[in-house]
């Protein structure tokens, strides 16, 4: 191989040397002609500017004109006096700013007077700069320099856009069809526009790295067919030689040529008279060859090396641009269909979740909290979570994500509430950091509500069996002494003559005997798996038959009783008389917890369907003096009693939380110390049957009426 012809064709491929520098042609109008001569000369002196000098408008005028009948010998600059007779300074400014081969000549603008509306006439006329006289010589020059300077910027733009044009071309091309065979066209397409050959071939390495297939040809303008291209090997010929050493490689005369092999540096259906190929490197690896093939006049020049190497660098990046491009389509193909899992998944799961940034702006939200608030998600992302969510002006007071966010760790809080509905609600919420570079973190709430009232009412369930299974035993085995007691105490009482000491000591014990009795008949009455008959019932009418019972004591006391019966519930299966002793010991506890208010004692009954329409819910509302924490935990639990002692057994509402659980349904209570007490009894709804006919409507006393 003729090593000679390799480092010839190495060192072409380097950068050219700098175009040598014309000095610059400067043309001063002044009217003043000692000013205008010692600018010339100094401006000559110093920098070696050719001068140019004009007296007059009229004379600068045709001294333009004449320069762009000689291109090869332009004015550059123009210093331009502002205040002239005839015709100004201004007046020659915009002629030269309308003419159509002077209006991107430079000017400088040189006037005596400094005032403000002036720089803005010359700005605005199209000055490229305002210098007022007297000027330091110094400042002038370097300001002439700074415009000359970008002069000859634009010179060499202009002397290279022919290369530029065709490299925005094949850039435009390939950035517009990221496709590798269009991004292969453009490349070939480029080589024709800028050397203008009768065929351009693109060759690409394989993937065994082992040969380089042509993986595009252009002949005369036409495509080659795919199947009819060639590959050859990696070392093979003058292709293969600039694929290996990333250098720009051409001869003219292939017959004379040690570099080119026919069999490698032919492709199918073109003759070869002359040749150019250069090696295509991404990331300083090879990773194929650009081929460019019979000149249409010529021979190929040192000229066409430098335009090839520089188009081959353009391509080179296209061609890394469209890799990464692709390779980033798939990265973000892949990266939205794990989105789009992941968001189904969220969007499965049925708890509210949402992602917030640092400022609680929202970031993401899932299926269940747009449910919840009958939003799109457009409409929440980007709004600040305590605004959309909870209606609030400002963070949550219970709000822990802000630990989240600050210190980058999960955190757990719970959350209570009453509803609108007045029933308790309680949610767990846990704030997990996302590990990114921004600060957020994702939010997720769980419903624990029924969880508690299930919990509770375990717990509660076990406490009653265990109390019952106790009760049921010691009453029976208190009972039979009670017995000889209260007996002997009723035959004493018939011997002891009444106005004794005696008969009054045998008074109490039978008095006391006859209390303790009732109380393990309640403790008895308590453990007893009673007989529960339940028939369909109308819970209103359940409601008003123990209202009968209760309305006269409580008008006694003056309390007002509200209520807010709906009119259209439907039936449930439950035992009438159980029911109503549930009611009226209820309505008992009202009346009794209202009482110590001096006016404005209220008890408030509300019935209703719930949501899901598979339940009813019962509200006895009063606004008494309430309970603590503490004595709500226990309110349930044979033998507790808020009341004073002597006013009460402490099974009353042992035996209504019974009788609903006997029901299938629940009973809560949700109190404050001096704000009332709300007590909710949940029923299920009666299956309806096909055939059922509607249920007659309610009397009008069952509607929400007041009354004192």
């Amino acid at each position: 191989m003729d090593r000679s012809h390799f480092y010839q064709a190495v060192k072409l491929a380097t950068p050219a040397q700098p175009e040598p520098v014309i000095a610059a042609h400067v043309l001063v109008v002044d009217d003043e002609p000692e000013l205008a001569e010692s600018l010339s000369d100094y401006l000559e002196r110093k920098e070696g500017y050719k001068i140019s000098i004009a007296r007059n408008g009229e004379e600068a005028m045709a001294i333009l004109r004449q320069a762009t009948e000689t291109p090869e010998d332009p004015i550059d600059l123009v210093m331009l006096d502002m205040r002239m007779p005839h015709i100004s300074g201004l007046d020659v400014l915009s002629w030269i700013r309308e003419h159509p081969d002077l209006h991107y000549t430079r000017v400088i603008m040189l006037t005596a007077t400094a005032s403000t509306k002036d720089k803005l006439e010359a700005f605005s006329a199209g000055a490229d700069d305002y210098i007022t006289k007297p000027y330091y010589p110094q400042e002038l020059l370097a300001r002439v320099k700074t415009i000359l300077r970008s002069r000859q910027l634009e010179k060499q733009l202009q002397s290279q856009s022919r290369q530029l044009a065709a490299l925005n071309r094949v850039s435009h091309l390939i950035t517009s069809k990221l496709d590798s065979r269009q991004v292969y066209a453009a490349a070939t397409d480029g080589i024709d526009a800028v050397l203008n050959v009768a065929a351009a071939a693109v060759y690409m390495q394989d993937s065994s790295k082992t040969h380089l297939q042509c993986k595009y040809l252009l002949h005369n303008g036409q495509a080659v067919p795919y199947h009819q291209l060639s590959t050859i090997p990696i070392d093979g010929g003058l292709i293969g030689l600039a694929y290996a050493s990333q250098a720009v490689l051409y001869c003219n005369d292939p017959e004379d040529d040690a570099l080119f092999h026919p069999e490698f540096d032919t492709p199918p259906g073109v003759t070869v008279h002359s040749m150019m190929a250069v090696g295509l490197v991404v990331r300083k690896v090879s990773v194929g060859a650009l081929i460019a093939i019979n000149k249409r006049h010529g021979s190929f020049t040192d000229i066409d090396v430098d335009l090839f190497a520089s188009l081959a660098n353009s391509i080179s990046r296209a061609i890394e641009n469209a890799f990464l491009f692709q390779r980033l389509t798939q990265r973000q193909k892949d990266l939205l269909d794990s989105r789009n899992t992941l968001q189904a998944v969220i969007d499965g799961i049925l708890h509210p979740i949402y992602t917030v940034g640092p400022d609680w702006r929202l970031i993401a939200v899932n299926q269940t909290q747009m449910e919840l608030l009958q939003t799109s998600y457009p409409d929440l992302v980007g709004q600040r979570c305590y605004e959309m969510l909870f209606g609030r002006q400002g963070p949550c007071e219970h709000c822990q994500a802000g630990k989240t966010l600050l210190q980058k760790k999960a955190e757990r809080w719970t959350v209570r509430w009453q509803g609108t509905d007045l029933l308790p609600q309680e949610w767990e919420v846990t704030a997990y950091p996302i590990p990114s570079q921004e600060i957020q973190a994702v939010v997720v709430w769980q419903n624990r509500t029924e969880e508690r009232r299930l919990e509770q009412s375990l717990m509660q369930a076990g406490k009653l069996a265990a109390i019952g299974q106790l009760a049921a035993g010691v009453a029976h085995e208190i009972n039979n002494p009670l017995t000889v007691i209260n007996a002997n105490a009723e035959m004493l009482k018939m011997t002891v003559p009444p106005e004794t000491d005696d008969f009054e000591a045998v008074d109490l014990i039978h008095r006391a005997g006859v209390r303790a009795a009732k109380v393990t008949t309640g403790l008895l009455n308590f453990a007893r798996q009673e007989k529960y008959e339940f028939v369909e019932l109308n819970l209103n009418q359940s409601l008003l038959q123990a209202l009968d019972l209760v309305s006269y004591q409580l008008q006694s006391q003056r309390i007002t009783l509200v209520r807010h019966f709906a009119d259209t519930l439907p039936n449930i299966v439950g035992s009438l008389e159980h029911l109503k002793s549930v009611w009226i010991n209820l309505l008992v506890n009202a009346g009794d917890a209202v009482r110590e208010r001096s006016e404005n004692a209220e008890i408030t009954i509300t019935t209703r369907l719930s949501p899901n329409g598979e339940q009813i819910q019962v509200l006895v509302q009063d606004n008494g003096v309430g309970m603590s924490e503490a004595q709500q935990a226990h309110i349930f639990e044979p033998f507790y009693t808020t009341k004073d002692p002597g006013k009460g057994t402490g099974l009353g509402l042992a035996t209504c939380y019974r009788i609903i659980e006997q029901h299938g349904g629940e009973i809560d209570v949700i109190s404050q110390p001096d704000e009332g007490t709300t007590f909710i009894v949940i029923l299920p709804v009666t299956p309806p049957k096909p055939d059922q006919e509607a249920e007659d409507a309610l009397s009008p006393f069952a509607k929400s009426v007041t009354i004192e």
